[in-house]
């Protein structure tokens, strides 16, 4: 009784959920004109598939330096480790928005660089950098104090450390905290727009300026953006609750 109960309760969410997206997609104003948005659906596939390499990119290159940044974190060497953290709480507390700003009209001219998704990927990824270095923090807790005693007790050098012990077994936590990690990078690359890289955002407000359809365009970007997010999200959860379930086993 009380499993049916579950079951009908979580159904009546979830439709109560289609009722208020239907809602909002048919009501919005009196006139909608989806058309004159989805007429231009060859830009949005290229839009989509833009947002989905500079989020992939941006997801490896952050994985990359997040994990130098980790171990800088970790590091004995004071410069190393203060450094390492003050950047952490630099970045963290600065906006994507300014970040953005600065990679591109600061470092981008001061070096010459012009080549905006690029700026875009380094804009992203030094912003996600320090968010991935926790990651790898929280994932490297699976580690327990004894098997730190038995690398020092057979003289393990620092990368056969990581090599054998750490990083196998950092990977399964890793897993999800990476696809909610990409979930996020994804919706943070809307603000490139504001340095007209032709990402979904952008696509879609050259769109809507040009055929008068802001609010249109506004609600088909959400959908553009949750039929991405919604399954990466799901398949975190399924995956954190599949590796939660095998780390306690």
């Amino acid at each position: 009784m009380n499993v049916m109960k579950t079951k009908i309760q979580k159904t009546a969410a979830y439709l109560f959920i289609a009722v208020l997206f239907a809602v909002i997609l048919l009501s919005a104003t009196d006139n909608l004109r989806y058309d004159l948005i989805l007429a231009e659906r060859v830009k949005l596939g290229e839009a989509l598939v833009t947002t989905l390499w500079i989020s992939i990119v941006t997801l490896v290159m952050s994985m990359i330096f997040g994990f130098m940044f980790f171990l800088a974190m970790r590091s004995q060497n004071p410069f190393l480790k203060t450094l390492a953290n003050a950047l952490k709480e630099v970045v963290m507390g600065t906006p994507l928005l300014v970040m953005i700003f600065i990679v591109v009209y600061v470092f981008g001219v001061k070096v010459g660089m012009t080549q905006k998704s690029v700026l875009g990927i380094v804009s992203l990824t030094a912003y996600m950098t320090p968010y991935v270095a926790n990651a790898y923090e929280t994932a490297s807790a699976v580690i327990d104090a004894d098997q730190y005693t038995v690398m020092r007790l057979y003289h393990f050098r620092l990368w056969q450390r990581y090599r054998y012990v750490i990083i196998p077994q950092m990977v399964r936590p890793m897993i999800p905290a990476m696809i909610n990690n990409l979930s996020s990078i994804i919706k943070g690359s809307a603000l490139l727009k504001i340095v007209s890289v032709s990402e979904i955002s952008y696509v879609i407000t050259v769109i809507s300026n040009k055929s008068y359809a802001s609010i249109e365009g506004y609600l088909v970007m959400w959908v553009l953006y949750l039929i991405i997010t919604i399954p990466m999200s799901l398949l975190a959860s399924y995956l954190g609750r599949r590796f939660g379930s095998a780390i306690e086993a």
